[in-house]
Order: C-alpha cells, then structure tokens, then sequence
C-alpha cells in the first residue's frame, strides 16, 4: 500500500494544479469582459471637440480665433471674430445632456473658389457674419432618440434661422443610439449684423423615442455674447 501512496500524491496535486488553472482562466475571460465593456463605455463617450476637431471644409479653422477683433487668413479665406461666448455649459432635455461649449460670431470672407457654395445661403456671398454654435451630445438612456441641438435659432436683432439653414451640415440632428453621442458645430449665416449681436437665443427640439413620443421637451438657451 506504501508504494502507492506518492503516486495518490501525484494524482492529487495534478488535480489540484488542473482546478487552480481552470479558476485562472475564468479569472482571465472576466478580466477581458470587462475591458471590453470599458472600451465599448470609451467609445460611446462623446469627446472634446478639442479631442478630435475635424475642421469644415468650407470655413477657415477658427481653433485659434480666441479674441474679439483676431483675423486669421488661409488658403479659404479670412475669418475675423466679432463676437464669443464660452459657455462650457450641460443641459439636460429629457435623456439628453447637450453641453454648449462656444458660440462665436464670425466674419468670414471666403476665397473665390468657395463664393459659389455660400451663395446657395447668402446674397453677401463675398463677406458676411455667421454664429457658430459648438455642440456635444450624449443619450443618457438604454433606449434610442431623436433630438436636434438646434431647431430655431433667433438673435438680438430680431432675426431668425431654421435648423435647415445651418451650412456646416455635420448631421447632428437625428437620431442618437442608446447611451452614445455625437459632437460637431452647427454654422447659421445672419444678415442683420447692425448694431452688433449682443445674444443669440437657441431653442432645441423636442426629445423624441423610437415611437415619435415626446420624453422631453424642447429648451431655450440665451446666450450673452462678449463683445
């Protein structure tokens, strides 16, 4: 009976060994689980614009346009900052948090080769004032919407545009995945710029589900422009 007990001993810690290795690999697959969900989190998280800014192929990168009366000139134009408004700012319309990062209100005058492509938005195709209105989104909910950063867009002089006269055309209107985001501008050209813009008044949509019912409801969103 002696002569067998070291081979039960070598029995027993083989299937010891066997057990501890099986518990590592679960450990493992868990591990990896995770780090998957925590990469599929990151993806989903709408970042900076500064993270990952994607400039309009229409307009001049106005980045580093950072002080009232500061002109840049490129290869599209020149763009001079009239007015700005860093509101780094959330707001929360239903299951949606829209956070406003900067209004600016810019004076672009666009190269000849991109005259014709403003002159579908405006007569004073040759210099003209836009606001620019720096949008992230994220859908807070398991469930998908339809939301639009802007749906009107009204100014101190009485102005008005629509959600269909942004000409940056980023598509951040629409429909927003469960729990994910969407980030951009929205440009809208304005014609009455005598006196100067002092705020500009945002309205979003309604937040809409998959069955067009309304889970929130629209907001006005004054904004004060530094002059």
């Amino acid at each position: 009976m002696k002569k067998y007990i070291p081979l039960l001993l070598g029995i027993m810690l083989l299937s010891a060994c066997s057990d501890m290795q099986k518990a590592n690999n679960g450990d493992v697959k868990t591990e990896s689980q995770q780090t998957k969900i925590a990469s599929n989190i990151e993806k989903n998280r709408a970042k900076s614009l500064s993270d990952i800014y994607v400039p309009n192929p229409q307009v001049s990168d106005d980045t580093n346009l950072l002080k009232v009366g500061q002109k840049i000139k490129d290869e599209k134009g020149e763009i001079t900052l009239k007015g700005k408004a860093s509101l780094n700012k959330t707001f929360t319309i239903g299951s949606v948090e829209m956070k406003i990062k900067n209004v600016k209100l810019i004076q672009n005058s666009p190269t000849y080769s991109l005259m014709d492509y403003f002159h579908y938005y405006t007569e004073s195709y040759e210099k003209f004032q836009f606001v620019k209105v720096e949008v992230e989104l994220v859908n807070k909910s398991d469930e998908k919407v339809n939301f639009g950063p802007v749906s009107h867009l009204k100014t101190s002089n009485n102005e008005v545009k629509a959600f269909h006269d942004d000409f940056f055309i980023e598509y951040l209107g629409g429909e927003i995945g469960p729990n994910a985001s969407k980030q951009g501008a929205l440009g809208f050209i304005v014609e009455k710029t005598t006196p100067s813009l002092d705020w500009v008044e945002l309205t979003t949509s309604d937040v809409l589900d998959s069955n067009k019912k309304v889970v929130g409801k629209a907001q006005r969103i004054k904004i004060n422009l530094e002059k």
